[in-house]
């Protein structure tokens, strides 16, 4: 009586991650045919990451859409290894002349110009654009496909994706019919203070200061300074409301609905109330 010999560990291995994908076929063996399996695009795909996670190996695309049994399958497997992944700084661009704070996180094609700063800490979507000059304090998120020229970030803000921050107040392509280059304007750097908010697709120009926690809404177009704590919305931006230090909108007697802080006036914003706390 011959004793069945055991399979190759990567072969065991995918037969066993398909014995759980399909627990009721009662039989599987190494010359079954992923088509005989049932297995789809998606199962096969769930098959390949499972046992990606469990040994390391690499199973590309290519190899996977070209297996028909489990043994192709298995000989993929072993025939390449996992690229250990890039550091996330690496998935994105650092100009020469940039400096990127500690733990900084770049995403696919995230750009920072040459002589920007970007603080540690910091998440920078895809596309997105830190522009010469800009400063970029600790902890900030820039979302997907922003693009941030010459501005000035405090920490702890928060930019979300496709907003735009513009510094040359008299922008033209050409001077005398000639291309216009970045000393021939006096810049007016945007300002966003500290644990403040630009919502998606706002647009700020030159010169214009956020303070510290105000909230831009999606889509506003900011033409002037906002006072600390204030929501602005519109095209124009106006003001129409206040905002806690949580981001919650505040009711009409300056309350927070969110974390219960209150507040009073102070001047053109407002302040914790005595007793209230702020972060």
């Amino acid at each position: 009586m011959t004793t069945p010999q055991q399979a190759p560990p990567m072969t065991q291995t995918i037969l066993d991650t398909i014995r759980e994908l399909r627990p009721h076929l009662p039989m599987i063996t190494v010359s079954s045919t992923l088509t005989e399996l049932g297995l789809d695009s998606l199962d096969r795909l769930l098959v390949a990451t499972a046992v990606e996670a469990s040994t390391g190996a690499c199973i590309t695309d290519a190899a996977l859409t070209a297996a028909m049994t489990i043994a192709d399958l298995a000989h993929a497997a072993t025939s390449t290894t996992a690229a250990p992944p890039p550091p996330p700084t690496m998935l994105g661009i650092i100009d020469p002349d940039a400096v990127v704070g500690a733990g900084t996180r770049l995403w696919h094609q995230a750009q920072v110009a040459a002589g920007a700063v970007v603080g540690a800490d910091c998440t920078l979507g895809k596309n997105a654009y830190v522009g010469s000059g800009s400063r970029i304090g600790d902890r900030v998120k820039i979302g997907n496909g922003a693009n941030l020229f010459g501005v000035i970030v405090d920490d702890d803000a928060m930019i979300s994706p496709m907003v735009g921050c513009f510094e040359d107040p008299a922008p033209r392509a050409t001077v005398d019919g000639r291309r216009k280059n970045a000393g021939e304007f006096t810049a007016r750097p945007v300002r966003v203070g500290r644990h403040a908010s630009v919502g998606g697709g706002a647009l700020l120009a030159p010169g214009v200061s956020i303070g510290a926690d105000a909230m831009v809404a999606v889509g506003a177009v900011v033409h002037r300074d906002v006072p600390a704590h204030a929501l602005v919305a519109g095209n124009p931006a106006r003001q129409c409301g206040w905002v806690c230090t949580c981001g919650w909108t505040l009711n009409a007697d300056l309350a927070c609905p969110g974390c219960g802080r209150t507040y009073r006036p102070d001047q053109d914003t407002i302040v914790p109330a005595a007793g209230s706390g702020d972060r």
